[in-house]
């Protein structure tokens, strides 16, 4: 045997295991990035849709079509969101919150693949007066 062919078998070795870790490592980077973008705007839709709740003056049929649009233009599927408004109805100043929860999916090959929850809130005050 030459010590040639010995080193050839052992860099096919160490290729293999840099890309079982180096893959993974990756798509980690490129997932978990993915995820606090969809974070981000899930938390900027939630701001937007706090004052625009105030100055409806509550949970309306016009906010929730507003959510849904604003979530699709981020990326974010509104059919998985779960959309929470407390108090249904406010008056002139008083708080309101807006709440959008998401499941988001990270797949991670030859790791795992799981669903995380992102919590987004936002409160505003009312801007009606009653």
């Amino acid at each position: 045997m030459s010590p040639h062919r010995e080193e050839g078998g052992l860099a096919t070795v160490e290729t293999t295991l840099m890309v079982v870790i180096l893959v993974p490592l990756l798509f980690g980077v490129i997932e978990f990035g993915s995820l606090f973008q969809r974070w981000l705007a899930a938390e900027t839709v939630a701001a937007h849709a706090a004052r625009y709740a105030g100055e409806l003056g509550g949970d309306e049929t016009a906010l929730r079509s507003y959510i849904a649009s604003e979530l699709a233009g981020v990326g974010i599927d509104a059919t998985r969101a779960r959309i929470e408004v407390d108090p249904a109805r406010v008056g002139w100043r008083q708080p309101i919150r807006v709440t959008i929860r998401s499941d988001e999916r990270i797949d991670l090959p030859f790791i795992f693949s799981t669903v995380v929850t992102t919590n987004a809130t936002a409160v505003a005050r009312g801007e009606v007066q009653r």
